[in-house]
């Protein structure tokens, strides 16, 4: 987050990407293909130059996959800061949502058998003058963070 994004006065409290957990699927999916298409390729009969460029193809194919999937995740943050929870997304255009401490009613956090086990789950914001939830999906630690902006909405009721 730049501090050019930031309120005047306003500090960073604590900030955090979706788990890693989130990039085990597409990479595993990336990895798996490549080795299939490796396979694949040394089962046909081809020339020898061509084997060699079709496999540099399936590598620098599965590698560019990975790598906008990482670029993906890092793209995707959660902000705590003293005034607001901030949510930024995107890689080429930017999306960012925050919502005011002041104007949160209820935090809800769930963890699935798989998000207790690797440290992950969502946090469901509800906040004053929006129909629908926000949800911050896949947060590592996500009751650290819960008490985190408990801690701040108690800090902002009692100034």
């Amino acid at each position: 987050m730049n501090a050019r994004d930031l309120l005047p006065g306003e500090r960073v409290l604590a900030s955090s990407s979706r788990h890693w957990i989130v990039l085990f699927r597409p990479i595993s999916a990336a990895v798996l293909a490549m080795l299939i298409g490796w396979v694949i390729l040394i089962l046909v009969p081809v020339a020898g130059e061509l084997k060699l460029f079709l496999a540099l193809g399936i590598a620098l194919a599965g590698l560019g996959i990975v790598n906008l999937y990482y670029w993906g995740w890092r793209a995707h943050e959660y902000v705590l800061t003293d005034q607001r929870v901030i949510l930024n997304e995107g890689i080429l255009s930017k999306f960012s949502r925050s919502i005011a401490i002041d104007r949160i009613q209820d935090l809800t956090t769930f963890q699935g058998v798989w998000g207790r086990a690797w440290g992950f789950g969502d946090i469901e914001l509800e906040s004053a003058g929006r129909e629908s939830a926000e949800v911050l999906s896949t947060v590592p630690r996500p009751q650290q963070l819960r008490n985190a902006i408990f801690a701040q909405m108690e800090a902002r009721r009692s100034r």
